[in-house]
């Protein structure tokens, strides 16, 4: 059995799996301010019913040092979750390996395997919720840098132009231009309550200029987007799309998505990595 956990700025998640690495008997929580370790233990035990884990897979927010398996300072969760050593931590107390992966990473490997991206060899994956992320994966396996991808982080309307804070501590990020709390800050509502179509056209457009420097990028077989605010996926469509054909000019244009394994997409992909 192989437990899993998705560290979410604003909910927890914990599952087991047995050899076909599917999530079951899932545990849902809102993320504390404080314990972060005696909150993630207790899950696991609630899950795991006495039996003992074989394994644990954890997808985190970024940045993350992967080497280590430890959170660092990823900017949308609590203080007392950062620089948290996960892999150590829990891995001595359930006395098995643990895998740590940035949470979109995780997103994308779960899509491409199991869900809109399945049976495709190049998919590009954006999660659009609390933060922003993107994870691209080839041939069933993730494409990672030197340290980790931001895609949210691409600056799309930097400072010099009057782009809105970030809190990476830049500007004009997509993240700070389409995340929950963003839109939430630049148009007064929470996303699940605006009904501007003008505002969803804004954020249609900034997400087709995110999916445009994917595919100018990656030239993916499908681009993928998941997340909370795409619960919105209707009212962002149509700019998004318009913005797309506007701007790709070099590239066919790929399809274009909305993720298909709700909320457990994260821990897909994370069991996938063990």
């Amino acid at each position: 059995m192989f437990g899993a956990i998705d560290i979410g700025g604003s909910k927890l998640l914990a599952a087991v799996a047995g050899a076909d690495r599917r999530p079951t008997s899932a545990e849902r929580r809102t993320t504390p301010p404080e314990d972060p370790l005696g909150v993630l233990c207790d899950m696991l035990d609630a899950v795991r019913g006495g039996r003992s884990l074989d394994g644990i897979a954890i997808a985190v927010p970024g940045p993350f040092d992967r080497e280590r398996g430890a959170l660092t300072d990823p900017p949308n969760v609590p203080p007392a979750w950062k620089r948290v050593a996960l892999a150590e931590e829990l891995g001595g107390r359930y006395r098995c390996r643990v895998v740590v992966e940035n949470d979109a990473n995780c997103a994308a490997l779960g899509e491409a395997l199991h869900g809109a991206g399945s049976g495709l060899d190049t998919v590009v994956y954006y999660t659009v919720s609390t933060g922003v992320g993107a994870g691209i994966v080839n041939r069933g396996r993730l494409l990672t840098g030197r340290h980790d991808t931001e895609g949210g982080h691409q600056v799309l309307w930097p400072a010099w132009l009057g782009g809105p804070a970030c809190r990476c501590g830049g500007a004009g990020c997509l993240e700070a231009l389409v995340s929950g709390p963003s839109i939430a800050r630049r148009f007064g509502v929470p996303a699940e309550a605006l009904d501007d179509a003008a505002a969803w056209e804004d954020v249609g457009r900034w997400l087709g200029l995110a999916v445009t420097n994917a595919v100018a990028l990656h030239d993916p077989d499908v681009v993928i987007l998941g997340g909370g605010v795409c619960n919105s996926w209707d009212k962002f469509w149509p700019s998004l799309s318009k913005t797309v054909d506007r701007a790709l000019r070099l590239q066919a244009r790929p399809p274009i998505r909305q993720a298909a394994l709700g909320d457990d997409r994260n821990l897909y992909g994370a069991l996938a990595l063990l």
